[in-house]
C-alpha cells in the first residue's frame, strides 16, 4: 500500500490522491513518468522517485514524517518485520516516573521494570524501525523521552489516531472490545489499578504484585498487531486496493506473565471498595466477593 501512496507529497492531499487513482495513477512509478499535476508535476515526480529511494532503503523515518498520524498505518504491511509494539506504565505522580514498560514484535513479549532491567529498553528498542502505541504520541513517547532519554523512532504508527480516523473511539480496552479482544483474568484492569500495584510492590516487595503488574503491561501490547490489522484492513475499504493488501487478523500473542488473582482481589477490596467500575464489579457478578 505505501508504493501507492501520495498523500505524503507535498501538495497532495486525501482528495487529490483519490483522483489519481482513479485516472489510474496508482504508483510511484506512474506518478514519476506521468504529466499530472500541472505546475507541481516535476515537484511530485521528484518526489515519486525519493520515495522509491527510501522505500528501497527502508528508511521507515521518512515517511513516519511525511503521513499524518491517522494515515500511518500505510507504513505497516512495508515493514511488519520491523516492527515494535510498546507500552509504558507510570507511578501515577506528578513526574510520571517509568515504572515498567513492554515490547512485543509480533512474536515475543518482553517486559522491563524500575530496579530490574528498565535500563534494557533502550538498546532493545532501537533495534526495530517502526513503532506501534495506543496514544503513544501524547504519552508514551514524551514519557519515555522525558524520564529515561529513550527516542522512539520517527515512524510512528498511533492507533488511537488510526482508529480515530475510522471512527473507533475510546480507551484501549474499548477499542479491543470493538473487536472481540479478551483479557481473560486481567479484564478490567486499568492503568489506576496499575498504580496500585506498583505501589504496593514498592511498599512490600512482593514478587507476586510486580508479577501482575507486568502481566497488565504485556497485555496491552500483545493484542496491538490484532487492532492494527483490523484497522489496517477497514482503512482498505476506503481505498481500491482493498483485493490487494488485506491481510489475516492476528490472534494476541502469548502474555510472558501470569496475573495473580488472589492479588487483584485483595488490592481491588482494599483500594476500590464497591466504586471500581472493571474488573471489581466483573467477579461480584461471578458470585465472589473480596
Amino acid at each position: 500500500m505505501l508504493q501507492r501512496t501520495f498523500c505524503h507529497i507535498p501538495g497532495i492531499g486525501e482528495v487529490t490522491e483519490r483522483r489519481l487513482w482513479e485516472r489510474g495513477v496508482l504508483t510511484w512509478e506512474d506518478l514519476s513518468r506521468g504529466a499530472q499535476g500541472g505546475g507541481n508535476g516535476a515537484l511530485w515526480r521528484d518526489e515519486a522517485t525519493m520515495s522509491r529511494e527510501r522505500l528501497l532503503a527502508g528508511d521507515a523515518d521518512y515517511f513516519g514524517e511525511r503521513l499524518r498520524p491517522g494515515e500511518a498505518w500505510r507504513i505497516f504491511p512495508d515493514f511488519r518485520d520491523r516492527v515494535a509494539y510498546v507500552d509504558i506504565e507510570t507511578d501515577g505522580g506528578p513526574g510520571q516516573v517509568v515504572t515498567a514498560v513492554a515490547l512485543y514484535d509480533g512474536k515475543t513479549a518482553r517486559t522491563y521494570a524500575r530496579g530490574r532491567n528498565l535500563e534494557d529498553f533502550e538498546a532493545d528498542v532501537a533495534g526495530y524501525d517502526v513503532v506501534v502505541t495506543y496514544n503513544g504520541r501524547c504519552f508514551d513517547a514524551p514519557v519515555l523521552e522525558r524520564g529515561l532519554g529513550v527516542r522512539l523512532p520517527r515512524a510512528h504508527i498511533d492507533l488511537r489516531c488510526v482508529l480515530g480516523r475510522l471512527g473507533i473511539t475510546g480507551g484501549l480496552k474499548t477499542c479491543e472490545k470493538h473487536f472481540g479482544i479478551d483479557r481473560g483474568e486481567l479484564d478490567g484492569v486499568d492503568g489506576y489499578f496499575a498504580v496500585i500495584l506498583w505501589r504496593e510492590y514498592e511498599h512490600t516487595g512482593d514478587e507476586a504484585v510486580l508479577e501482575t503488574l507486568l502481566a497488565y503491561n504485556a497485555a496491552d501490547v500483545i493484542g496491538l498487531e490484532t487492532l492494527l490489522v483490523h484497522a489496517v484492513n477497514e482503512a482498505l475499504l476506503a481505498t481500491p486496493f482493498a483485493h490487494l493488501y488485506s491481510l489475516p487478523v492476528p490472534t494476541p500473542g502469548d502474555n510472558p506473565h501470569t496475573p495473580d488473582t488472589s492479588v487483584l482481589r485483595r488490592l481491588a477490596g482494599r483500594y476500590l471498595g464497591g466504586r471500581h467500575g472493571g474488573w471489581n464489579r466483573r467477579k461480584k457478578t461471578r458470585g465472589e466477593t473480596f
